[in-house]
């Protein structure tokens, strides 16, 4: 992990380098057109850009040095720029597990950035809408932090690179009505291709090669103050997106225009999720008295609870059905019995979490968290702060 990355990033890392394994697994399958060839940067120990992309392995080591398990793991697992990769858009034999298209923008000291990332986004959250009401579960990437874009379509099973090439240029053909500076890169880039070469490959997400960013995933949830995910969430976002069928055959004699019906299946992504705790927060807590025993629900709580599910999904989250391994309480009785207090309190929820510790969540409502925020309000302001707040929880009953 590189030491001059900022503190944020080496946080946002660790949760990358936990999942690597995760990541690297589900990318054999979902993105490894061809094992024998990756793309790679030279320069990377320097703090520049402009590096070189080179095609590894040399020709004499083909068929010997490969992608594999582990080398997908190291490139979502380090902050080092010398581990990052990026994976061939087709196979030897013309077939493509994915369609990618790649909204550049290297000049983001200029006066007229902010405009042009304002139009890049617009670009590609538009596209991705198109995308969506054509029945795919598109994923859009925060590629570089300052207004590039990648937008990757998985398919389900592999597709001849002529219809894939065709469907991609057929989704940016409205690029310039779309007021971008110039026509999006897609991959494949070509249709064949073509005696020996091995086609484009693009860079896989997570460390930026050049800047310090990590990639970060559209939640398409623009009302939200911040609408994009990062590290564990990102990373739910990319391993749940679900493949979609390969594009359709172009007509004979036709141009690479391409037709798609809207399909019933197109769907929203999920909203983030946000935990919240029974005892304390939705219903009145005057110490343990049973698993069974509920106090009166709290003020308000119902219509507080209805306002969250608007923007996110509610994950119930109580003690009463952390699994002590003893086999000495019925969970499933304990989980009726909250889903019935729920129920007839009227609360709104999407799931009752029942585990070990909490689950993944955007955010946790709880009587008893404290919140610790150094790089936010600055490390002596909020590690008072949070000193505070736990003497006061110790002193409560």
């Amino acid at each position: 992990m590189d030491e001059h990355l900022p503190n944020t990033l080496q946080i946002v890392g660790m949760e990358w380098k936990q999942r690597s394994r995760e990541l690297a697994e589900w990318a054999m399958v979902r993105l490894v057109n061809r094992k024998d060839v990756w793309g790679q940067y030279t320069g990377l120990s320097q703090r520049r850009r402009g590096q070189k992309a080179l095609t590894l392995p040399q020709k004499s080591m083909r068929g010997q040095d490969m992608v594999t398990i582990e080398k997908l793991a190291r490139h979502f697992g380090s902050l080092r720029r010398d581990h990052l990769i990026g994976l061939h858009a087709a196979s030897p034999d013309e077939q493509c597990l994915w369609l990618a298209v790649d909204i550049d923008f290297h000049d983001a000291d200029t006066e007229a950035a902010a405009d042009a990332e304002r139009r890049n986004f617009a670009a590609a959250a538009g596209w991705w809408e198109v995308l969506q009401a054509r029945g795919y579960d598109p994923l859009l990437f925060d590629s570089n932090g300052v207004g590039g874009y990648h937008l990757w379509v998985l398919l389900e099973q592999p597709a001849p690179m002529a219809h894939v090439h065709a469907f991609a240029q057929d989704l940016i053909s409205d690029w310039q009505a779309r007021n971008l500076d110039a026509k999006p890169e897609t991959f494949p880039k070509s249709a064949r291709l073509g005696g020996d070469k091995m086609g484009a490959w693009l860079r896989l997400p997570g460390v930026h090669h050049s800047r310090d960013h990590i990639t970060r995933v559209w939640s398409g949830d623009a009302w939200l103050d911040e609408p994009w995910e990062e590290g564990n969430a990102a990373i739910d976002a990319i391993l749940r997106t679900t493949p979609g069928p390969p594009p359709p055959v172009p007509e004979e004699g036709a141009s690479t225009t391409v037709r798609r019906r809207k399909s019933k299946t197109a769907r929203r992504r999920e909203k983030p999720a946000v935990c919240v705790d029974l005892d304390g927060v939705l219903a009145h807590y005057d110490g343990w008295q049973g698993v069974f025993h509920f106090g009166d629900p709290v003020e308000g709580a119902a219509d507080f609870v209805q306002r969250l599910s608007e923007r996110a999904e509610i994950i119930i989250f109580t003690a009463r059905l952390q699994d002590s391994g003893d086999g000495g309480t019925d969970l499933d009785a304990v989980e009726a019995a909250v889903r019935a207090w729920l129920d007839q309190n009227h609360f709104v929820y999407h799931s009752i979490y029942r585990g070990t510790g909490k689950p993944l969540a955007r955010a946790y409502i709880d009587d008893r968290a404290v919140s610790c925020r150094p790089q936010t309000v600055g490390p002596l302001a909020a590690f008072t702060d949070a000193e505070s707040q736990v003497r006061e929880l110790l002193k409560a009953k």
